[in-house]
């Protein structure tokens, strides 16, 4: 029971809430391997959670007045035996997706999780799972650096807890919140970001596949030469290559050519809107990409109860690497990452090693994802209209599609003259996909068929 004072929410709380998604919460599952004096870092990793005090708020989301209550007790971690099972593996995985699809409820608490899982041969899991409003993906590696750093030095702590989230007082981000709203810097924020998302479509959920194909889940894309050039290119590095895919990925799958996606960095999210044409090439949409970021970067985005759009249905970034590579003589491996979209689509890339590891959160479609990164990083001169976005399965049920025989060749004036004007005018001169227009849809939407499909 927290029984502390009631502060008010700040910026980065409400947009959590405005969001709107069941279960916004995230986290990791690391693999020590190694002798692990496991006393020890149970003790040092509560002297952790001790000193990050956003953790311990519990919330008051009913009533006139949003708030969080801070000083609940510290929990955790708990200590779960696998190494005696006859499947340690299946029961470390049952356990984590049954607590992934536990509630946290903010107002009881607690809004995080840490569990050690003992396995053979002395080595040892270590899962977290936190809720937004308590923590993000920073504070989430802040924490394991600052555990590494306790076990390494014994019982006492060398230096001060870092003076960020989730480390600094509950009360630090709302004073800096405040002073934010009263500078300058506020209303040039709020007029940049007014203006880039002026008219924005609203959002939907994209549709689902048109095949019944298998998901890939997580895919490797190799980070070889030409990523690395496309990327210096852009001069958003990585990232604008990545969200120059997830538009033109967006774009397949709503037929929507004013594009707006999210960009995950440093655990906060900022859009970034396109405008994609047929004769666009991939290399041209990562340079806007770049400009944009570079543009964006200059101006703190306004948390949703504030600024001028809702979420977005598909975002992504590149994760930061975790820097915590031994802890004691063991070795640290970031075995597997969660982190929930809601009704969107989120893309994570871990780039390391000299590839990509995709994992797509979400209902996304990460075939057609697949391909396109593929395609259009190995052809980035190629125009957008010719980036291949159909499986072998999706190609098969859609290629076959065949309009009426044709009539044989003839100049427009003639089509014109037959067929519209030589019966009297009024009718119609062009149709798509049941709109009476003279302009065709979506470029993307029109060549899925391929050459001599229906319309």
């Amino acid at each position: 029971m927290s029984t502390g004072e009631v502060l008010p929410l700040t910026y980065d709380q409400l947009a959590v809430l405005r969001a709107g998604v069941p279960d916004a919460s995230f986290g990791q599952y690391l693999e020590l391997d190694g002798p692990l004096d496991e006393d020890r870092f149970c003790r040092v990793l509560q002297q952790t959670l001790a000193e990050c005090t956003g953790l311990h708020c519990t919330f008051v989301l009913d009533g006139p007045e949003l708030g969080q209550v801070t000083g609940a007790p510290a929990t955790g971690p708990d200590v779960l035996d696998a190494a005696a099972s006859d499947d340690p593996g299946r029961l470390v995985t049952t356990w984590i997706d049954q607590e992934l699809t536990r509630p946290m409820d903010p107002a009881t608490g607690p809004l995080y999780v840490h569990v050690l899982f003992r396995l053979p041969h002395g080595r040892y899991g270590w899962f977290q799972r936190y809720h937004r409003l308590v923590n993000d993906e920073p504070g989430m590696t802040a924490i394991v650096h600052r555990t590494a750093e306790a076990y390494e030095s014994g019982e006492s702590v060398p230096t001060s807890p870092p003076e960020s989230r989730p480390f600094v007082s509950p009360s630090v981000p709302l004073t800096s919140d405040a002073r934010y709203r009263e500078s300058d810097s506020w209303a040039d924020d709020r007029r940049y970001w007014e203006h880039l998302l002026a008219g924005a479509p609203r959002h939907e959920t994209p549709p689902g596949p048109v095949s019944e194909e298998e998901d890939l889940g997580p895919f490797t894309v190799p980070a070889d030469g030409a990523l690395v050039r496309l990327a210096r290119r852009s001069g958003g590095g990585p990232a604008a290559v990545l969200l120059a895919a997830l538009a033109v990925y967006w774009h397949s799958r709503t037929a929507v050519d004013d594009v707006v996606v999210g960009h995950r960095s440093h655990g906060s999210t900022t859009p970034v809107r396109l405008s994609l044409t047929p004769q666009l090439t991939f290399d041209a949409l990562t340079r806007h990409v770049g400009l944009q970021l570079r543009r964006s970067r200059r101006h703190r985005f306004l948390a949703s109860t504030d600024g001028p759009v809702d979420s977005w249905p598909v975002a992504g970034g590149l994760r930061d690497p975790l820097g915590v590579e031994r802890i004691g003589a063991g070795a640290v491996t970031v075995v597997k990452r969660w982190d929930s979209a809601g009704d969107g689509v989120f893309v994570e890339v871990d780039d390391w090693d000299g590839s990509w590891t995709v994992d797509v959160h979400g209902p996304g479609d990460a075939q057609r994802l697949s391909r396109i990164l593929e395609t259009a990083v190995g052809a980035p001169d190629r125009p957008l209209a010719r980036v291949d976005v159909l499986g072998v399965v999706e190609r098969g049920v859609l290629v076959p599609v065949r309009g009426r025989a044709g009539v044989g060749v003839r100049l427009l004036p003639e089509i014109l003259a037959g067929g519209g004007v030589g019966w009297g005018g009024g009718g119609v001169a062009v149709s798509c996909v049941g709109v009476w227009s003279c302009r065709m849809g979506s470029w993307m939407s029109g060549r899925i068929g391929g050459p001599g499909s229906a319309g």
